[in-house]
């Protein structure tokens, strides 16, 4: 599957997701597959997490707790879950309120793998 098979099977496998991305650590987006418009800027919102998803990264290798597998922000309008890829890129889901977050995280894990072999 291409990445935007892969984005778009995040979004309809996790009730209430309302975006799904790949990007880098430099907030730079691969690919993006959008559901509904959420009212707000959603790659802004990543982009500003990715500075503290870079903070996690480190402060979890400093503590020599070893790579950071998984993120998860939320907000009065939602949820963001993060899953790390390979050489500084993650995959997001944005989620409403009324979002599942135990199966984004889930499902991030699981369409990690092709996202990956997509990627590199």
């Amino acid at each position: 599957m291409s990445f935007r098979e892969e984005l778009a099977q995040i979004c309809e496998e996790v009730p209430g997701c309302w975006a799904s991305v790949v990007m880098n650590l430099d907030g730079m987006v691969v690919h993006r597959h959008l559901v509904q418009d959420v009212g707000m800027d959603d790659e802004v919102l990543l982009v500003e997490l990715s500075g503290s998803l870079k903070q996690a990264l480190h402060a979890t290798v400093s503590a020599e707790g070893g790579e950071l597998g998984e993120f998860c922000v939320s907000f009065d309008r939602g949820t963001v879950v993060v899953r790390m890829l390979k050489d500084e890129h993650f995959v997001a889901a944005l989620l409403g309120p009324q979002g599942l977050v135990g199966k984004g995280r889930y499902s991030l894990r699981r369409h990690s793998l092709p996202l990956i072999q997509d990627l590199f």
